[in-house]
């Protein structure tokens, strides 16, 4: 027990660096908040879908954990990405025996998450402890952030976090890029993995935000490592899926364009100073729009999402349009939301991530911390889309 609550403390601290800064920004927001000046002409609805949520319950040794960016691998296979995770590897699912690793990863076989069977992976040799599937390097680890396939690569986004005299102890200290040559094969026998070192010019983190295919290129979202601020990177389509992510060209605003990292004398613009680290971003088709979705507000804040032209922007007002169930809890954490535009089952599959502030009520509360699902749907002024 010692060990867990650790761990789980370890978890919680990690989100306070991640979510402090929008309590700064914007204060504690009320579930029925609208963000900005203008409600959009379309409307976000959502609804639990408690048969999705069933995808991430299927091997009792896999306890839960945080982050959930997926991945679209083809042929109905879709990738899990997740970081702290709960390890119980005799498989008694009592999470009080639990060990906590820094990253695990799940292989979902069919598209739709209701009736899809998962898959975890985790590193364990013999009668060692449960490990990271990404390993440590030293004294660094390493959470996930988004990937995305590229012809035959499968290119994933990692946050390199190293240890650090403050108080939580450790710092997100840049990203590195992963390339997995053969994801078709079982992630047991991914051979080629190229861990890319990228720290870049600038002290920001790509890849925490979501990745987009758009216009021959693939375009990074990503934060400062406070994670209040936005900003957006991009290569070209073939050069990114060589693994070749140098000199990147980075969005400076509306007068200046976008310009190479190697030509900048200052940092790129920030498309949105209102966001948190995790997010998702997608190009909805029912909209004709890009949608960016998060959560708002720091502990039992609300899903929120806006909507922009380009990748780019201009992006319109963060608007409210979900109140997790979960937020009458005392002392729980909302965060990480994302959508999952290539899931089926709805208009657009979302998912959270939930904690709490108290370690020990998570044994309370066995329904937290494993990803939530949202069935959406597109609504406008007269009715559904």
């Amino acid at each position: 027990m010692p060990g867990l609550m650790f761990s789980v403390k370890r978890t919680y601290c990690r989100r306070c660096i991640l979510l402090i800064a929008i309590l700064v920004v914007g204060g504690i927001l009320s579930c029925q908040r609208l963000i900005g000046k203008e409600t959009p002409t379309v409307y976000l609805k959502a609804r639990p879908w408690p048969a999705a949520d069933r995808l991430f319950h299927q091997d009792p040794r896999w306890l839960g954990a945080d982050d959930a960016h997926s991945v679209d691998l083809g042929k109905g296979r879709v990738l899990w990405l997740f970081g702290d995770t709960f390890i119980e590897a005799t498989g008694s699912g009592d999470r009080a025996r639990s060990d906590m690793i820094r990253n695990s990863i799940g292989i979902q076989a069919g598209s739709d998450p209701s009736s899809a069977i998962m898959t975890f992976f985790w590193n364990q040799t013999g009668t060692h402890p449960p490990a990271s599937f990404f390993p440590e390097s030293g004294q660094t680890w390493f959470w996930p952030g988004d990937g995305i396939r590229i012809g035959r690569q499968l290119l994933i986004f990692l946050t390199v976090i190293e240890p650090f005299a403050n108080d939580l102890g450790f710092v997100m200290a840049g990203w590195r890029a992963v390339v997995v040559d053969n994801p078709d094969l079982p992630p047991g026998d991914w051979q080629a993995v190229d861990v890319l070192k990228t720290r870049g010019k600038f002290s920001l983190v790509l890849g925490t935000g979501g990745l987009l295919r758009h216009a021959g290129c693939i375009y990074a979202y990503g934060t400062n490592p406070r994670g209040n601020q936005t900003y957006l990177a991009r290569w070209r389509e073939e050069q990114a899926g060589e693994g070749d992510l140098s000199d990147p060209e980075w969005w400076c605003g509306a007068g200046l364009g976008w310009k190479r990292e190697s030509l900048m004398d200052g940092e790129p613009a920030v498309l949105f100073a209102d966001a948190q680290a995790e997010f998702g971003v997608h190009f909805e088709p029912r909209i004709n729009r890009f949608v960016q979705i998060q959560t708002t507000g720091f502990g039992a804040g609300s899903l929120g999402w806006r909507i922009a032209p380009r990748p780019e922007g201009p992006w319109g007002p963060l608007t409210d349009f979900y109140c997790p169930k979960e937020a009458s809890i005392p002392g729980i954490l909302i965060y990480a939301a994302k959508s999952h535009p290539f899931l089926t089952g709805a208009d657009l599959v979302i998912t959270y991530a939930t904690n709490h502030a108290d370690p020990e009520r998570l044994n309370d509360y066995p329904g937290l911390y494993y990803p939530r699902m949202l069935q959406c749907w597109f609504e406008s002024a007269g009715g559904a889309e």
